[in-house]
């Protein structure tokens, strides 16, 4: 590898970085997950926490609603959308065949 490729290759890499930070903050570390795998980033962006972040973070945001604060609709769309995040590991979890890491039996 010449220099000139090598600084490409450093840039790339470093805005990679900077696009998954973002993605981590706004709470879509799937997307980060898929990313490693994609640029073959795995090392550093190790899949397994990320995904346990993501389930904690939907589970923390659809935490039980205390009854008479809420409607029931209020609360089945709460219900939708950890559904919907547990689909979503499940569904990266298969893709990237990590079963034996993170088994699925448990979600």
């Amino acid at each position: 590898m010449d220099v000139s490729t090598s600084a490409l290759v450093d840039g790339v890499a470093e805005c990679l970085n900077g696009v998954i930070e973002v993605l981590v903050i706004s709470g879509r570390q799937i997307d980060v997950v898929n990313l490693g795998f994609a640029f073959e980033l795995t090392g550093q962006f190790s899949p397994m926490p990320l995904l346990k972040s993501y389930l904690k973070e939907a589970r923390k945001a659809s935490s039980p609603v205390k009854s008479g604060y809420t409607s029931p609709t209020a609360q089945n769309e709460v219900n939708d959308r950890e559904l919907s995040a547990l689909k979503a590991v499940l569904r990266c979890i298969e893709e990237h065949k990590l079963e034996e890491q993170y088994p699925v039996d448990p979600l």
